[in-house]
């Protein structure tokens, strides 16, 4: 579209210097009127004339030319943004920067009656804008120039699973300055049919809608997008897609047509029918998933389908849920319904979670989705429906909640001042007594509800009283967060707002959903999640201490984690400044994993005062997320919340239960088909009871002690009898987060061995054992022993090979190692794998062969894994050794 030419950086430079044309007296300042796009700018200060320059309000002016202004009452300093301009000012002085150009003002920007004031011509001609002076009608007439681009980049590709749009994944560069865009639109057009912006702007369906994020774009459509002509998408058809940008009133309404993707070919798929009409009602006042319904239409053929899973996900995350993302949920987190009903409809538990793990709770917005599960178990072949709308828990009769909860760092003070906290009161203030704002970590958001708000004494949050209008407050210097900690630099928050009924009971109040995340100071550094702290020894030493901690969700730009042991008496002292200037000998440090970590103190270990560790002392632990950068600056860092408080006793360690294995002896399909075996404690002495813990495979690399302590579901197992304990699970033992054990799972065992007086301690994990079928116990101990062009590989039969017939052995590439299955293995021809009655065997490099079938070469990382195979008759299902470090490499 046609467009009006900035002024230049030289042209511009050189009007500031000069005196503008805009002569009016000052008597008649109060008259001067100011025209954006034909529409005078309203404001409560009038412009007033400073010799021969213009001064306008600057919020006024701003918020008319559709800019973006920041201001920093510290150092009394304005920066303005306006698609690719910057501008900064500062009260009193005639210095400014545009662009990062140094330009001087002949008359400074000034406050005055509280209002900012500043040279106009300056304001709009930095920011591309055409000024100039009718002095017919003693007016400022500011014209806009419209910067709407069109989006950039268009890819489209085929994900082959469905045939339809499902499998249609689009990325798209979004616009330079979206402050012009209002939305964009996805067309998908015939591969060869022109597209022109003019038919992008006269649409009024056949396309699919992306608002703008501040990012670039990636979508994948749904199974009832269609192309341009109203066409659903299918199998076999070449396609193109384009995005529009459609502009917004600054814009002027325009258009901004991109290029055509490459052409892409849907593949099409095997997939099960896909439930429908999925919607979600709050049905009761219990605060917890039993007040969520969600009844949906089934497929139309079920034929291929096993049953249906119900997933809650948080509206803020499901334009994002996928079928990929509803596949990885794990079995806790979901909602099994049968097929066969012809309205199917389930009523959640107080157990239910969402996707994320967290319990379902009021004053958060969910949506819910149905996946098909495929009969194959085929993860590839199930199908997700559309989100229901989104709905969003509350107690009957209770008032309307604050909403629209936003956050911003207004100041460099390093306390609660720098955070401003803005809000939509109640839609009803009738029996509304006040607002309280609450401060909490990131970390914690998740399980923040109404509960948790009720709870939290007034010296954690913040009252604001209600005034009739929106409310926008900035927190004093000793505000604290929900758990009672000075806000400072460096911890990501987020905010609540509690709104508080007239009554005394707590039951009228209502939680606002949650605000962004916020990290004071500009910190760009992920923050890693409040540690757990635990007594797990007995020496007397840092060698006692566990510590547990979820890593950053970012860890990008984080290039160690230090281990801060503080006197639980400082804790609430201790601030970032405090942790970065910790001297090396004073903490311990970590390397990032890519996972979350637990790790025991050495006896080294010093607090961060340099005393050593001791019995007697209680202590907390922070974690501190160094950046990737030099700086020393608090910018380069960030602080967890701090641990649970721990004091070291004297108390001795337990000696814990060892062996433990699983087998499944019948199929039944609910834990009864479990049987758990384990040795004893050598002494049982100070055993009060040992505790079966089922835990979901997939959480089992990570899973401690600090959770088994945690943990309240679990077998109970005496210490009555002699010799191994073999103890089955009845028909409705639950997993640690509490979901009964079935067959929609796979799972491993611990044993915690609860001690009397001292500390408790936890088994290694078993083997990997799964409900669908009755399976063999695997064997352990894996061990490698390589000599030049020779490995041999032993290792360690179970103790209840009942229904075993043999063992394979075979080798595994190291770099295909992590992600080796049973399934594969399983696979493996008996050329590739060594027969085994429960011996060691013998591979020769070029002689034999790895688990793929290629010949062994010298130099190549490979890795030991062993099957065992079942005999068909008292076991039907293998088993595979655990996924073990026993690499080695040959030589010829």
């Amino acid at each position: 579209m046609n467009k009006k030419k900035k002024i230049s950086a030289a042209l511009l430079a050189g009007a500031l210097l000069m005196p503008a044309a805009l002569p009016h007296p000052a008597d008649a300042a109060t008259n001067i009127k100011i025209f954006i796009d034909g529409v005078e700018l309203k404001s409560a200060q009038p412009p007033i004339a400073q010799g021969s320059r213009t001064l306008a309000p600057l919020r006024s002016i701003f918020q008319g030319l559709n800019a973006q202004v920041n201001w920093n009452q510290k150092t009394q300093t304005i920066t303005a943004y306006k698609g690719s301009n910057t501008i900064v000012l500062k009260i009193g002085s005639k210095a400014a920067t545009v662009n990062g150009r140094s330009v001087t003002l002949d008359v400074p920007a000034k406050a005055i009656k509280g209002n900012t004031v500043v040279p106009l011509r300056f304001i709009g001609e930095s920011l591309g804008q055409d000024v100039r002076w009718n002095a017919a009608s003693q007016s400022v007439i500011i014209t806009t120039t419209a910067e709407l681009t069109a989006p950039s980049s268009v890819t489209a590709r085929s994900l082959g699973q469905y045939g339809d749009g499902r499998d249609l994944q689009v990325s798209f560069t979004k616009s330079a300055d979206e402050a012009y865009v209002d939305h964009y639109r996805l067309f998908v057009v015939k591969s060869g049919t022109p597209f022109t912006a003019a038919q992008a702007k006269s649409a009024a369906n056949n396309y699919t809608t992306v608002l703008p994020t501040g990012a670039n774009q990636n979508v994948t459509l749904t199974s009832r997008t269609t192309d341009s002509t109203g066409e659903t998408l299918k199998a076999g058809q070449a396609y193109q897609v384009y995005a529009a940008a459609i502009g917004n009133n600054y814009a002027g309404g325009q258009v901004e047509l991109s290029s055509a993707s490459s052409a892409v070919t849907l593949s099409g798929g095997t997939a099960v029918g896909t439930a429908t009409a999925v919607k979600a009602a709050d049905v009761g006042d219990y605060r917890d998933g039993r007040d969520l319904t969600v009844s949906f239409a089934k497929a139309q053929d079920e034929t291929g389908l096993s049953g249906y899973r119900v997933f809650v996900v948080r509206t803020s995350d499901a334009a994002s849920f996928n079928l990929a993302a509803a596949n990885a949920v794990p079995a806790q987190n979901y909602t099994t319904v049968a097929k066969g009903p012809a309205s199917p409809s389930v009523t959640l538990t107080a157990q239910s979670r969402d996707t994320a793990g967290n319990p379902l709770q009021n004053g958060v917005p969910y949506t819910t989705f149905v996946m098909g599960v495929s009969a194959s178990n085929t993860a590839a072949n199930n199908t997700l429906s559309g989100g229901s709308a989104s709905v969003t828990l509350a107690t009957s009769g209770s008032d309307v909640s604050a909403s629209n909860v936003a956050l911003s760092d207004v100041s460099d003070y390093g306390d609660g001042r720098d955070l401003r906290v803005a809000f939509d009161r109640a839609a009803n203030e009738a029996n509304v007594s006040q607002y309280r704002v609450m401060v909490v970590k990131d970390a914690k958001a998740a399980s923040f509800n109404i509960n948790s708000a009720n709870a939290t004494t007034s010296a954690n949050y913040t009252a604001i009283n209600k005034t009739g209008g929106n409310l926008a407050q900035t927190l004093n210097a000793s505000a604290r967060d929900s758990d009672g900690d000075a806000i400072r630099n460096g911890t990501a928050y987020r905010v609540f707002v509690l709104t508080v009924g007239s009554g005394t009971s707590t039951s009228t109040n209502v939680l606002s959903g949650v605000s962004q995340p916020i990290t004071l100071g500009g910190n760009n550094v992920g923050t890693a999640l409040t540690p757990s702290l635990s007594d797990s020894g007995n020496s007397g030493d840092g060698r006692d201490l566990l510590v547990t901690f979820g890593r950053a969700s970012d860890e990008s730009s984080i290039s160690e984690y230090r281990v801060l042991v503080v006197k639980s008496a400082s804790a609430s002292n201790f601030n970032l400044a405090s942790a970065v200037s910790v001297p090396a000998a004073n903490y311990t440090v970590l390397p990032r994993t890519g996972s979350n970590q637990s790790t025991f103190l050495n006896a080294a270990t010093r607090d961060v005062n340099g005393e050593p560790i001791r019995n007697g002392v209680a202590y907390r632990v922070l974690v501190l997320s160094v950046g990737s950068g030099a700086s020393n600056s608090s910018a380069n860092f960030a602080l967890s919340g701090a641990s649970n408080a721990v004091t070291l006793s004297n108390g001795s360690a337990v000696a814990g239960a060892t062996n433990v294995a699983a087998a499944v002896n019948s199929s039944t399909g609910n834990a009864s088909d479990v049987e758990v075996t384990f040795n004893r404690s050598a002494n049982e002495a100070d055993v009060n009871e040992y505790r079966i813990l089922a835990v979901p495979s997939n959480q089992s690399g990570s899973y401690n002690l600090a959770n088994a302590n945690a943990a309240t579901s679990y077998t109970p197992v005496a210490t009555t009898g002699t010799g191994p304990i073999r103890q089955a699970l009845n028909a409705g033992s639950r997993d640690v987060n509490g979901g009964v054990i079935s067959n929609n799972g796979s799972y491993r065992f611990f044993v915690l061995t609860v001690s009397k007086t001292g500390a408790n301690v936890l088994s290694d994990r078993s083997n990997e054992v799964s409900l669908s079928e009755a399976g063999v116990p695997a064997a352990t101990n894996v061990r490698t022993s390589a000599s030049g062009p020779a490995v041999t590989v032993s290792f360690t039969p179970p103790t209840n090979a009942a229904g075993t017939a043999y063992y394979n052995v075979m080798l595994v590439p190291t770099t295909s190692a992590a992600n080796f299955t049973v399934g594969q293995a399983n696979a493996v021809p008996a050329s590739s794998a060594k027969y085994s009655s429960g011996g060691n065997v013998t591979f020769t490099v070029n002689a034999d062969r790895d688990a793929f079938n290629n010949p062994l070469q010298a130099g190549v990382q490979y890795r030991a894994f062993v099957l065992s195979v079942a005999d068909g008759v008292r076991a039907t299902g293998n088993a595979l050794s655990e996924n073990v470090n026993n690499d080695f490499s040959l030589t010829n």
